[in-house]
């Protein structure tokens, strides 16, 4: 059952867990490894190599600071004309650091981008996987921390977690409808399906759906007989995917591709600042009948 009353704390309340100071430079905020990242002073010339980033920078009035972007199809149209440095999982170090950054968030410690980028003196940022709602506001208040932007981060936070609950009200008092997140790479292998750990479990929970794959951690690969006998009445997936799961021979009896209740959703709307876009887009899809 959903409380509504505890939700609403919950958004307004939300925890700046990954700020360890908020005062003006340095400024120390802990990334996803645990380890305290100390930002010396203001960050004017910013790499961004996640278009989550990015767009929380837009979105906070900052957007003049970013000088680069990672080749991203998420990318917001306002850094539609700034240079790329190749992709998020294969930036181009040498090109970056020839931008003299002082800031790069993003860079992860697969190909060993971090690191090369804080042996040559450059502060790297990534902050913590987002797994529920008010971690994405963490990141945000962390990104505003960063840039000196508080009130802005605070502002935004409010916005979205308003348009939340305003969304959240709509529903309260309907019958529950059994959903499930899929992401359906191919027609041919069975998909994964989020489970209760990830974003996609809360908004359905927060539309008043129920998740037949509620128990499942992180996002596993899932049979078709398995989808076949939690039979959800409304599946979601990823916009380019929604014909791998309807064409699908052995999905055609599940009840939301028999009644053609199968939706799109982007998976960058889910974890972002658009996160309330994505809560609106599975309310219209567990409540709207399909003609």
């Amino acid at each position: 059952m959903r409380t509504f009353g505890v939700i609403v704390g919950m958004f307004f309340f939300a925890g700046m867990t990954s700020v360890v100071s908020l005062a003006s430079y340095p400024v120390a905020v802990t990334d996803d490894r645990g380890q305290e990242i100390v930002i010396e002073q203001q960050v004017e010339r910013i790499v961004s190599l996640n278009a989550l980033y990015a767009q929380i920078i837009v979105d906070l009035g900052e957007g003049h600071r970013l000088i680069a972007v990672a080749e991203s199809a998420d990318n917001p149209e306002d850094v539609a004309s700034l240079p790329t440095v190749g992709t998020a999982f294969s930036p181009n170090v040498e090109v970056i650091l020839g931008m003299s950054p002082d800031l790069v968030l993003g860079a992860n410690d697969w190909g060993g981008e971090r690191p090369a980028l804080e042996a040559a003196g450059v502060p790297v940022l990534t902050t913590p996987w987002l797994t529920t709602v008010t971690s994405i506001f963490d990141t945000i208040q962390t990104i505003a921390a960063v840039l000196d932007a508080e009130q802005s981060g605070e502002l935004l936070v409010g916005r979205i977690a308003t348009s939340l609950i305003q969304a959240e009200a709509d529903v309260l008092g309907k019958p529950a409808v059994s959903a499930a997140f899929l992401y359906a790479a191919s027609a041919e292998d069975p998909p994964y399906a989020a489970g209760g750990d990830s974003i996609e479990h809360e908004l359905i929970l927060r539309g008043g759906g129920i998740n037949v794959f509620a128990e499942l951690e992180w996002s596993p690969q899932v049979s078709f007989e398995e989808i076949l006998a939690r039979n959800p009445q409304v599946i979601f997936t990823a916009p380019s995917q929604v014909e791998n799961i309807t064409r699908n021979p052995f999905l055609k009896s599940v009840a939301a591709v028999a009644n053609h209740r199968v939706f799109g959703i982007r998976a960058s709307t889910v974890a972002s600042t658009q996160v309330a876009d994505a809560l609106a887009a599975i309310i219209t899809g567990l409540h709207v009948e399909t003609p």
